[in-house]
Parts: C-alpha cells; structure tokens; sequence
C-alpha cells in the first residue's frame, strides 16, 4: 500500500510509482508573466513532487512561431531524454509544412506525439488541414494530445477518434470549464478505445477525479498539470488524496501514459 495522502501532507515526493505527467508546456508565453517556463525550472518542481517525466510542447509553437517553438522541445528532449517527452505542434494555417514538420521532429528518440491547438490557431479540431496530422498519427500509432475547450471540440473528438483507430486521441481539459461538456467528454470517451481525458483542468470541481473513474474507469485518466501554466502541485494533490484505490491512482499517474508512449 502506498502512503499517497501521508506524503502529499507533509510534503514529501511521491516517489514509489511512476509518474508521468502527459500536458505541459514550454518557455515564455505572451498573454501574462510566467516566471518558472524553463526546463530546469519545471524539473526543480517535478522533483519536489515526485513527477519522472513531462510531457512538453512549447508555449511558442501554439501560439506565433511553430517552428521555432517545437525546435525549443526538440532541443529540451535531447538535453534531458529521461525526463522529457516531446509533442511535435502543427499549425493548421500553414499546411504545406504539417507532414515534414512532423516528420523532422519524429527523428528525435524522444519527439513521440503530436499538439493541436484549435483556440489558438482559430481552426476547428476537424478541419481538412488538421487531418494530415492525424493520418499521420494513425499510421505511426501515436498521440495526439487535443486542446479541447466547449462542446463542438467535445463532438470534433469523437468524429477524429472513429476515423483514426491506430491514433490516441487525448481529450486535453477533458472538455473546458463546463460540467456539461465533461459529461459529453466521458460519454464519448467511453465510445472509443483510443480516446482518453486528462486533468489539466483550468476549474477543478470537487470531486471529479472520482467521477472521471467512476464515468469512464481508471484507465481512460490521464494525469495532466498544465505545468507551467500551473505549479504541478494542485493536480497531483487532487489525484494523490482521491477517493479511489491505489491501483487507480497508479493508472491515472503514469501506467496510462506509458502504455500510449510506448516506452
């Protein structure tokens, strides 16, 4: 039995399971100050709390410089393999470059999934662009990690999901900020075999760790921070003192993510 409460409490690492953390960003971002956006910033708070690996893509390639943005990750994954895997973003408004973007950055060990984000790149989750990654995901049999945030990216998922069986598909926010639209989201997670949620929720509501496992089971939950968004330390405190099982937990921390990383 592993002591998940006793540990969080008095603020010790949870350092006896593996933990993955599968949605956290990179660098400098435009909208407001983040003063803890670096690599080794993000690792002096992943040892405090126990977290082995972060899953990362940059704050710049979702927003002005794709490019630029994924070659921070790239440059991140080979300086610290153990502790960094790399989503590779694609940028929908520029098309022409979504295939050799992914195949560039997929050269690197560590580079083992793909970011879409429609808010940011003001496209839909299913637009015609979109679907270069996606069949490109479906045939290596990767991730796609999803900014999904409203209902329409909710209903967008589950139509990518059918078409795309060899890909995963991770729900990221599990839907937004809405009650509503996280009931869609589990009810079709529950639909399909390759699409799961995280927990990097911007509102947290009491109790949903519990009722994402109770919705959807243990293994459809992915162990997410938004990091540095948010210090990792408000979900992983929301996992560790849920009312669920061991076994649960260690699914949602890092067993699911490894079982989609294939490492």
């Amino acid at each position: 039995m592993i002591d998940f409460a006793g540990k969080v409490k008095r603020g010790l690492p949870i350092d006896d399971i593996l933990i993955i953390d599968n949605h956290c960003h990179l660098g400098l971002w435009a909208a407001f100050h983040g003063p803890k956006e670096t690599a080794e910033d993000m690792l002096i708070n992943m040892d405090v709390l126990g977290i082995d690996m972060a899953c990362i893509s940059a704050h710049a390639a979702i927003g002005p410089d794709y490019i630029y943005g994924n070659n921070l990750v790239i440059e991140t994954v080979k300086k610290y393999p153990e502790r960094f895997i790399g989503y590779v973003t694609v940028n929908p408004n520029y098309p022409e470059d979504i295939k050799t973007e992914i195949e560039r950055s997929f050269k690197v060990p560590q580079m083992k999934g793909i970011k879409v984000h429609p808010g940011f790149h003001k496209c839909p989750l299913d637009h015609k662009n979109y679907h270069q990654a996606y069949e490109e995901a479906n045939e290596r049999g990767c991730t796609v990690l999803m900014h999904t945030w409203g209902i329409d990216t909710v209903f967008a998922a589950d139509r990518i999901a059918s078409m795309y069986p060899k890909a995963n598909f991770i729900m990221g926010h599990a839907g937004g900020n809405d009650i509503r639209v996280m009931e869609k989201a589990a009810e079709v997670a529950n639909k399909h075999n390759n699409l799961y949620i995280d927990l990097a929720l911007s509102y947290a509501f009491q109790g949903n760790v519990e009722w994402f496992v109770r919705e959807i089971g243990s293994k459809k939950v992915l162990f997410g921070s938004d990091m540095p968004f948010y210090d990792a330390s408000f979900t992983l405190g929301r996992v560790a003192l849920a009312e669920i099982s061991d076994s649960e937990k260690e699914d949602i921390f890092g067993l699911n993510m490894k079982r989609l990383l294939n490492i």
